[in-house]
């Protein structure tokens, strides 16, 4: 699509004291949208950053709170074009190139994000409510549809299904027809945790915490059908994070534990179809980052998959071949002081054991994003900032 297919206003700003709640990077253009909040004025924004020209492109004020702090609930359509995000406590307003089209409340008893996927022209909400947002809108009632209590809902294009957690299993539902296509029980797996999809529905991963010396295990499961597919291990004891690729492989850091000692030494391990085909030895460097935004972390994937970048010892960059495990580059990138003044957002933060804050995203193949709710700074893999962008108090 054209490059003018998401505006660029003429003195577009960042609103005083608008921290970010929700980021999301664009389906094929260098940009990434952030969702921000003024608590204390109940004010909101939709601020477009674009990395090639290191500008902020767009800033979208609304009223009320714009954003949740949960993953998924800001939304780019593949067009490109539409824009989703949450609003207020139970709400999704829709922006087309930059403006507002309508918004819709599909729970007004619910004090908290409303989870959704997009399906072709359509938002389906984990509440049931199966949503086209139209000009002008401003609705509350929904028929919703008969289904299961889904929550961590992903949407399987491929399977055209629905693929969430119910309970303690997992259940695939296709919304077009109201069938439920699977319900996986899980239950001859009591120890597996809080099934989930990976972002593109095609697999879903329980958690075991074992106990020392044992080591934590990963329950995969085939999203569009439900099949259990096994129990994997990493290639060290302790699971620390996960991260999904676009295309379905999981990333995981992993570590030894020391009764009394530190953690070393460390691992990232990738796992396609199921299966972990390569790990990386990052030797005592910790993967740190502060997780104050749900989309971002201390592992981010290439937009292709085949590469992935770790934040590592709370400042550092290092990139590596995400099928032969070869270092591409290493670059230091410092976040930016919270400035004073702001609210105390986020306590975690301002505390030593968690680093300085700041999570890392892969925007559009040759471009890295370091993120916070203070802050957002664009980097390009040769370890150039190419610019800096901080929340105004």
């Amino acid at each position: 699509m054209s490059d003018t297919s998401w505006p660029r206003h003429a003195n577009p700003a960042w609103p005083r004291g608008c921290l970010i709640e929700n980021a999301a990077i664009h389906p094929y253009e260098p940009w990434l949208a952030v969702a921000c909040t003024n608590a204390q004025a109940e004010t909101g924004a939709i601020l477009v950053f674009d990395a090639q020209t290191g500008s902020l492109r767009s800033s979208t004020t609304l009223d009320g709170y714009v954003g949740w702090s949960d993953a998924g609930l800001l939304r780019w359509h593949g067009d490109g074009v539409r824009l989703a995000t949450n609003v207020g406590t139970n709400g999704i307003a829709l922006l087309d190139r930059a403006e507002l089209v309508g918004m819709a409340f599909p729970d007004d008893t619910r004090d908290g994000g409303v989870t959704y996927v997009w399906i072709d022209d359509d938002l389906f909400t984990d509440t049931g409510a199966l949503v086209r947002i139209e000009p002008g809108d401003d609705r509350f009632e929904f028929d919703e549809l008969d289904m299961p209590d889904v929550q961590a809902i992903a949407w399987n294009e491929h399977a055209r299904v629905v693929v969430g957690r119910v309970g303690t299993g997992l259940a695939g539902y296709d919304p077009m027809t109201g069938h439920v296509v699977y319900h996986a029980t899980l239950e001859a797996y009591p120890e597996h945790r809080n099934p989930a999809p990976s972002p593109d529905g095609r697999w879903c991963v329980a958690r075991r915490f074992a106990v020392h010396p044992a080591s934590d295990e990963l329950l995969f499961v085939e999203g569009a059908s439900g099949r259990v597919h096994g129990i994997r291990t990493p290639s060290l004891p302790r699971i620390d994070q996960l991260a999904w690729s676009s295309g379905g492989a999981l990333a995981l850091s992993c570590y030894v534990h020391h009764l009394g000692g530190a953690r070393a030494p460390r691992h990232v391990d990738i796992f396609r179809e199921g299966e972990r085909r390569l790990t990386i030895d990052l030797g005592a460097h910790a993967i740190t980052a502060s997780h104050a935004i749900p989309d971002a972390r201390g592992i981010a994937w290439s937009p292709a998959g085949d590469g992935l970048a770790l934040l590592l010892d709370r400042q550092r960059v290092q990139v590596f071949d995400a099928q032969t495990a070869k270092l591409l580059t290493s670059f230091d990138a410092p976040a930016p002081a919270i400035p004073a003044g702001l609210p105390d957002y986020d306590a975690r933060s301002k505390r030593h054991e968690f680093g300085c804050p700041g999570d890392l995203m892969w925007l559009h193949r040759q471009y890295m994003v370091r993120i916070a709710p203070h802050f957002v700074s664009l980097w390009s893999l040769d370890g150039s900032e190419l610019a800096r962008f901080v929340v105004p108090c």
